[in-house]
């Protein structure tokens, strides 16, 4: 999955919010606050995700692409998301691979930027090095 929505809060409860959602996590996307992650640490918050792309992580124009259809069509429910009990945090997460270059530039496109923004959701930019 290149590009995921991610929700999260200390107090968030996401299975309450999930069960009458009309988005679905993906494989094993439910965190809560205080059980291990991957590498020891305990999470600090409870959350979600849920799978927006599948794009490439070359193709950061069709992750965005899917990103904007994804916020049209599910626009009711993140509305809902973002006032939900406990929610502090939701944001989309593209996973775009690292060029071996001096600078690397990569743009988001209006469109993306005022429909997140119109939400409350921000944007995270993960790069990896492959």
């Amino acid at each position: 999955m290149s590009c995921v929505l991610r929700a999260s809060g200390t107090d968030f409860e996401p299975e309450s919010f999930l069960e009458a959602s009309e988005l679905r996590a993906g494989a094993n996307p439910i965190y809560r606050r205080g059980e291990p992650r991957p590498g020891g640490e305990t999470w600090q918050s409870s959350g979600f995700h849920v799978g927006v792309s599948e794009a490439e992580f070359s193709d950061l124009p069709g992750q965005i692409r899917d990103a904007v259809r994804f916020l049209s069509v599910h626009e009711e429910e993140l509305q809902r998301l973002g006032r939900f009990e406990g929610v502090e945090s939701v944001c989309l997460d593209f996973a775009i691979d690292r060029k071996d270059v001096a600078v690397q530039s990569d743009v988001f496109d209006a469109e993306l930027l005022w429909r997140a923004g119109a939400l409350d959701i921000d944007l995270v930019v993960s790069h990896y090095a492959f």
